[in-house]
């Protein structure tokens, strides 16, 4: 199988994540791009968050239309991950990034068994200050993506819903809006260090605007316990997957810049 085809396909994959349950850019593609194209673990992460702009885009738009976007998350949310994305990345690099994609894996854990027994009515117990709860929920998805390199939908969408009671779609479609400052900050500190493949994303973009797409489509007429649900295993399985896993290291790909299309 040629290269575009398998970006057109990694981008589909990574759409109809992001769609569909709020998983998509670093959790789905980083994945793709190391074990099916061949970049190192640093590419890969520069690609897909230059690639995660048209997943929160096209997400954004797709739940926006139908009134599943609380658009106050834009502003309350995304500027706090903006800034502490980049101050954890510093603060963290001398860190184990096993020991820390390990704890980002309990933590992904914790919200799953969460949303696992939260119950229909619950109201969320921040309701009452949804600004400051906002505000430190982008605090801790920043955190994260700046340590592990992971955000969004992982982190975002458990907290919008415990914290304050949002239906698991309105959450979805929210946090596909807040992470847009934190990847625009992100994009530009991995063109700085010379990370993203920019000729890979036009068919990355292809396939993320299809799957996005049709991914909200289908998540917006679940019902909502069911989305839950399985938004839920997901996370389990991530979970699972960042404890045990097998984590990547940069020796293991040595492909130059120039390579891919």
């Amino acid at each position: 199988m040629n290269r575009p085809l398998r970006l057109v396909l990694s981008g589909l994959v990574t759409g109809l994540g992001g769609g569909l349950v709020s998983l998509g850019g670093g959790t789905l593609l980083i994945p793709l791009l190391t074990e099916w194209l061949d970049m190192t673990p640093f590419q890969a992460r520069g690609t897909a968050l230059a690639a995660a702009f048209f997943t929160s885009v096209s997400g954004a738009i797709g739940y926006g239309l139908h009134g599943s976007v609380d658009w106050r998350t834009l502003l309350w949310t995304g500027i706090p991950a903006l800034i502490c994305a980049p101050l954890v990345a510093r603060l963290s690099a001398p860190w184990s990034q096993e020991r820390l994609r390990r704890a980002f894996g309990v933590v992904v854990l914790l919200g799953a068994f969460a949303l696992l027994l939260k119950d229909d009515a619950h109201r969320g117990f921040a309701s009452d200050w949804p600004l400051a709860w906002m505000i430190w929920v982008g605090s801790i998805a920043g955190a994260v993506a700046g340590a592990v390199g992971v955000s969004g939908g992982p982190v975002l969408a458990p907290l919008f819903v415990l914290g304050l009671g949002m239906p698991q779609a309105l959450a979805q479609g929210s946090s596909l809006a807040a992470r847009l400052p934190a990847i625009i900050g992100g994009v530009a500190e991995n063109q700085r260090e010379g990370n993203i493949h920019w000729r890979a994303l036009p068919w990355l973009a292809a396939g993320i605007v299809t799957g996005t797409w049709g991914g909200s489509l289908i998540a917006l007429y679940l019902p909502e316990h069911g989305l839950r649900i399985l938004f839920a295993l997901l996370l389990v399985l991530l979970g699972l997957h960042e404890i045990f896993g097998r984590p990547f290291h940069p020796q293991h790909r040595h492909r130059a810049h120039g390579t891919y299309p």
